[in-house]
This record gives structure tokens, C-alpha cells and sequence, in this order.
């Protein structure tokens, strides 16, 4: 095995020192008892009900559970020499699959028509941006897109109590904003519950939250506080809520968000839903509960399964390039030379 060189071994030892001092001042942060100040200046940390099956089945009634997922694989390497394949998934207990899938290649005519069309779109905004970064944007909002289009399928198809999508609604509405108004617009009419899952939260409401309303008034403990600047919620919130509890925060664009411990996980997930159906919070969040393996890692049980079937392997994804695609092809546009080193 390569001996690993000073330089590499003296910067992770830096960088672990620099971790161990930030994350152990947080320790100080008991003094002023942090999980006491959450509730006093963000908002109460409820308990949850793991339903039983009887409950689960009022509560469902003739209706059905959808999980939605979306899965992306690659060839090739460096803008314009790679294939994407994109798949979406809608998923529910009793009925045959929902599911899209989509392909993108700056190096074929409608791909590229999409990256010049995207270029003149933000062109006309104002908004210079190389053909790469609108390939970049494109994949993604099209991900966004096929998750999206299966879902608004499922509503017109299935008529199901709710639809659990993999992630924030957020990147719905930022990645595919048409789409999402859509399926939006029709969950409300067909009253259908609409729930993100989040799995790898990224914000800083919780520090942000706390900061803020110390400055609104005279406490001894502000000066503490503002010791939580750079901290995120999840390293906040991190065994500070019991398996089975939930904080809920104040609506942000027009969706309600909470964080809750799902398992014995110590790490937790968020979950947000729209404004307009937040009186469902509590239920939606009980049977999230429910649906989360104890032991697992936070995410309901039904997603994972979801997860698995839609994903893209890259196996798969081999597989279908070397039965459809001619080799000659592969080799010239999508061959990475790093595969072809020799130690």
C-alpha cells in the first residue's frame, strides 16, 4: 500500500483538531440548555404515535400510499462526451407501476437544441452561462421533471391519500417550476397530500431562528447563542431529539417544515408539505414514524423500496450501453481513460 505523505497526514490532523474544538464548544451550550431554548424561540417539540394497523387503515381508508423516486446514471466524463439515462418512479402497495424515463447527450440534436434554447432563455434574462453549465441544468431539472410527471400521473390514475416524493418540495419547485405548479395545483383540488422527505438536511434555520430572536431581547444568555452561527440544523439537532419527536418550524415559501427522529438513529430527517394542507403536519408525520424501521436509518421503509427499483445501476447501466450502443462509438465519445491505467 502507498505510504501516505506528510503533507496529506498533517492536514487531516489539522483539520481534525480545527473539528474537535468547533464541535466541542458546543458542549458549552448546555449551560444555557439548547433543547429548552428550541422550544422557547422556535417552536414545541411534539411526540409522535407510532399507528397501529387499525389506525393506519381508518386513517387510509379505500386509499393508497405513493412513493416517488428518481434515479440518474452516467457515461463518458467531461461536457460534451457523456449519456445520461434519467428513470422516475411512482410507486404504491396495490396498483402496476408509474414509470418515465429520459435520456440526454449534448452530443445529439435535441439535446443540444435544449442547451442552445436553455442559452437564449437566460440570454434574454440578462444571464450569460456556457453551454456546460446549461447542460448541467438541464439533467437536473429534467430529473426533477420525470419525478414529477409520474406523480401527476399517479394523482389522475390512482387517486391515493398521499404522495411521498424523495426530497424537499423546495427542489421541485426551483428545479421543474411548470411541472410543480402542476402537480401542485392538482394535489389541492384532488386532495391528495403532497410530502418531502429529506434525508440530508443543509440548512441553518434552527441557528439562524435562535440568533435572531436573541437580539429581539434583553437575555444573559445572547452572547451563548450567537455561538451557534456556523452550526447547521442537523449537527444542532443531533441526539438532541428522542426517537419519535418532531420540531416543527414557521412556513417558509409557502411550505411547512419540520425535522423529527424517525429511529434510534440519532441523525434526523426533515420533512415539508404545503401550506395549504399543514392541518395533516401531525398525521403525516405519525405515520412517516410509522413507517420508519426502528432500527433503519430514518427513512420510511416504503421510499427504500421505492429507491431500490428506480436506481439505475451502474451495471445497468453497462449493460444497456454495450447491448445498444456500438462499441466503436462508446470507445471514441464516451471512453474515460482513467479506465484504461494499469496500476
Amino acid at each position: 500500500m502507498l505510504e501516505i505523505s506528510d503533507g496529506l497526514k498533517n492536514s487531516l490532523i489539522n483539520t481534525n483538531q480545527e473539528l474537535q474544538q468547533k464541535y466541542s464548544r458546543q458542549g458549552d451550550l448546555n449551560s444555557i440548555n439548547l433543547r429548552n431554548e428550541i422550544k422557547r424561540r422556535i417552536g414545541r417539540i411534539i411526540k409522535l404515535e407510532r399507528l397501529s394497523k387499525d389506525k393506519l387503515k381508518s386513517w387510509l381508508g379505500e386509499k393508497v400510499i405513493v412513493g416517488v423516486d428518481g434515479s440518474v446514471n452516467k457515461i463518458g466524463s467531461n461536457y460534451p462526451h457523456y449519456l445520461y439515462l434519467l428513470q422516475a418512479l411512482a410507486k404504491n402497495t396495490e396498483k402496476e407501476d408509474i414509470i418515465k424515463n429520459d435520456l440526454f447527450c449534448p452530443l445529439v440534436s435535441n439535446s443540444k437544441e435544449e442547451i442552445l434554447e436553455f442559452k437564449d432563455k437566460q440570454q434574454d434574462r440578462g444571464v450569460r452561462v456556457s453551454e456546460q453549465e446549461a447542460a448541467s441544468r438541464i439533467r437536473i431539472s429534467k430529473l426533477a421533471t420525470l419525478e414529477l410527471e409520474v406523480a401527476i400521473k399517479a394523482i389522475k390514475e390512482w387517486k391515493p391519500k398521499l404522495i411521498m416524493l424523495d426530497g424537499s418540495l423546495i427542489r421541485y419547485r426551483i428545479e421543474s417550476e411548470e411541472k410543480w405548479e402542476e402537480l401542485k395545483k392538482l394535489a389541492i383540488r384532488e386532495e391528495v397530500l403532497l410530502l418531502g422527505v429529506i434525508e440530508e438536511i443543509g440548512t441553518q434555520e434552527i441557528s439562524k431562528q435562535l440568533i435572531e430572536g436573541s437580539g429581539r431581547e434583553v437575555h444573559p444568555d445572547s452572547l451563548e447563542l450567537n455561538k451557534l452561527k456556523d452550526y447547521y440544523d442537523r449537527e444542532l439537532l443531533f441526539g438532541l431529539l428522542e426517537a419519535g419527536e418532531m420540531l416543527a418550524l414557521e412556513f417558509k415559501s409557502g411550505l411547512k417544515t419540520a425535522f423529527m427522529r424517525t429511529s434510534r438513529d440519532p441523525q434526523v430527517i426533515g420533512i415539508d408539505l404545503l401550506e395549504e394542507q399543514d392541518s395533516n403536519l401531525r398525521s403525516m408525520a405519525n405515520l412517516v414514524y410509522t413507517l420508519t424501521p426502528e432500527a433503519g436509518r430514518g427513512i420510511p421503509i416504503w421510499l427504500d423500496i421505492v429507491d431500490h427499483e428506480v436506481r439505475i445501476s451502474d451495471q445497468m447501466m453497462e449493460s444497456l450501453v454495450d447491448a445498444y450502443l456500438d462499441s466503436d462509438l462508446k470507445r471514441r465519445l464516451f471512453y474515460a481513460k482513467r479506465k484504461g491505467r494499469v496500476y
